[in-house]
C-alpha cells in the first residue's frame, strides 16, 4: 500500500483569481483542470482520481494545504496609514494653535492641510486578500474512486469611498473637532465559503473512448463580513470581527469530466456550485454588500508523459463573488520538467482577460528522492505589491 501525506506549509500568490490548491499547480500558472495528479483532483477535479491513479496507489491523505492571495497594486494600505499620520498632525496643530491661541504659523497649517488633502487624493483603488485551506482524502478502487474533502475559501476587499466636500472641511477646519466631521470611509467587505463534501468518480466508453466523469455533492457554510469606518478611524486591532458577520449555509454540488484525447493528451472540464445563491453581509452604516456563489466552468488541456507536462486552463465564465470586485476571467498555461522523478522543473503563466487584474508568472522546483519524499516550492509575481511564494512537502509510505 503506498500512502501519500502532502503537507503545504505556506503558499503566497499573486493576486490572480484563487483556481488552485497545491503548490505545484500555483507554480504551473494555477492550471489544474486536466493536469492534477489523484490526491490534488479531490479538490480541483475529482474525475482524475480515476485517470492519474497509480496501481501501488491505494489510500492518499491531503493534510491542510494553506494558500493566500494578496493584491494591493495602488498600495492602498499605505496610503491610509500616510493619511491618518498626516490627519492626525494637523489635528495636534490645531490643538496647538488653539491651546497658545494662534501660536502655529499660517504657513505651516497651510502645508499640513496640503498634505492632508493630498493624501486623501490618493485613498483610491481598492486591496484584496483571497485565502484557502483544505484538506482531502482519496481512495481509489475497482468500484470508482472516493474522496472526502473540506475546503474553505476566503475574499477580503478594502474599498475607499471618498467624499468630495471632505475637502472643503480639510481647507477650513480651526478646531479637531470640526475636522473629525470628514465623511470619508473605509469598507472591509469579506466572505468565507467553507464546503464539506464527497466525491465519486468513475468512468464508462463511448465508441472505445473512455469517459472519466465525477459527482460532488456538498455542504456550504457561508460567512460574510461588512465593517465601515470614517478613513480617519480605522485601526485594525479594534473592533470585534463577529460583531459584523452573517452565517448561513446551503447545499450544493459540482460535476466534473476529463477523457484522453491522444495518447498522453487529457481534456478536461468542471462545473462548480450548480445551484446559484446571493447571501446579504449586515447592514453597517447604510451599506449593503452581497456574496453570490454560483456556477463556475473551467475547461483545460494538458500533455504528459514521463519527463514532461504542460497544461493550460481557461475560465468559461467570469463568476461572480463579491458585490464591490470586478469580475475577472482568466486563461493559464504551465509547464513541468521532470528528471527521472527526482527534480522537476515548473512555470507558468496567468492573464486576466476580463477584468483589469495583472498577468502573473511563476516558477517552481520540486525535489523527489527515492520516490518517498517530496519538496516542491515556487515563487511568483506580477509587480512589487503582488507578490507571492509557496512550499509544500510530501511523504510517500
Amino acid at each position: 500500500m503506498k500512502i501519500i501525506f502532502p503537507l503545504t506549509l505556506l503558499a503566497l500568490s499573486s493576486s490572480a483569481a484563487f483556481a488552485a490548491s497545491d503548490t505545484r499547480s500555483h507554480a504551473m500558472g494555477g492550471t489544474s483542470v486536466a493536469s492534477s495528479n489523484y490526491l490534488s483532483a479531490s479538490i480541483a477535479n475529482p474525475s482524475l482520481l480515476q485517470k492519474t491513479v497509480k496501481e501501488n496507489d491505494d489510500f492518499g491523505i491531503l493534510l491542510p494545504s494553506v494558500n493566500f492571495q494578496i493584491q494591493d497594486q495602488d498600495e492602498l494600505f499605505d496610503s491610509i496609514d500616510d493619511f491618518q499620520d498626516s490627519f492626525e498632525n494637523l489635528s495636534d496643530l490645531l490643538e496647538q494653535n488653539n491651546y497658545q491661541n494662534g501660536g502655529v504659523s499660517e504657513d505651516e497649517l497651510k502645508r499640513a492641510r496640503a498634505e492632508v488633502a493630498a493624501n486623501l487624493a490618493r485613498l483610491n483603488g481598492q486591496a484584496f486578500i483571497e485565502g484557502n485551506i483544505a484538506a482531502a482524502t482519496a481512495i481509489p478502487t475497482q468500484a470508482g474512486g472516493f474522496s472526502l474533502f473540506v475546503n474553505a475559501d476566503f475574499d477580503l476587499v478594502a474599498n475607499v469611498m471618498i467624499d468630495d466636500n471632505d475637502l472643503v472641511v480639510i481647507a477650513n477646519a480651526d478646531t479637531p473637532d470640526e475636522l473629525e466631521s470628514i465623511d470619508s470611509e473605509t469598507q472591509f467587505v469579506g466572505a468565507s465559503i467553507t464546503d464539506a463534501g464527497f466525491s465519486y468518480s468513475n468512468q464508462y466508453s463511448i465508441s472505445e473512448q473512455i469517459i472519466y466523469w465525477s459527482v460532488t455533492p456538498k455542504f456550504q457554510q457561508v460567512d460574510t463580513f461588512n465593517y465601515v469606518v470614517s478613513v480617519d478611524e480605522f485601526d485594525e486591532d479594534d473592533f470585534d470581527a463577529n460583531d459584523y458577520t452573517n452565517s448561513d449555509s446551503q447545499f450544493n454540488i459540482d460535476f466534473g469530466l476529463a477523457t484522453e484525447l491522444m495518447e498522453n493528451v487529457t481534456l478536461g472540464f468542471t462545473a462548480s456550485n450548480l445551484i446559484e445563491n446571493e447571501f446579504k453581509a449586515i447592514t453597517h452604516r447604510g451599506l449593503t454588500p452581497i456574496y453570490t456563489v454560483g456556477p463556475e466552468f473551467k475547461l483545460g488541456v494538458a500533455y504528459a508523459n514521463d519527463t514532461v507536462t504542460f497544461a493550460a486552463d481557461v475560465d468559461l465564465n467570469a463568476a461572480e463573488r463579491l458585490s464591490l470586485e470586478e469580475k475577472s476571467q482568466y486563461a493559464r498555461v504551465g509547464l513541468e520538467l521532470n528528471g527521472f522523478d527526482w527534480v522537476q522543473l515548473r512555470a507558468g503563466y496567468s492573464h486576466d482577460f476580463k477584468g483589469e487584474q495583472d498577468d502573473f508568472v511563476s516558477v517552481g522546483f520540486g525535489f523527489s528522492p527515492f520516490g518517498t519524499v517530496r519538496l516542491d516550492v515556487t515563487a511568483q509575481k506580477a509587480n512589487d505589491n503582488e507578490l507571492g511564494a509557496g512550499i509544500q512537502l510530501a511523504f510517500t509510505i
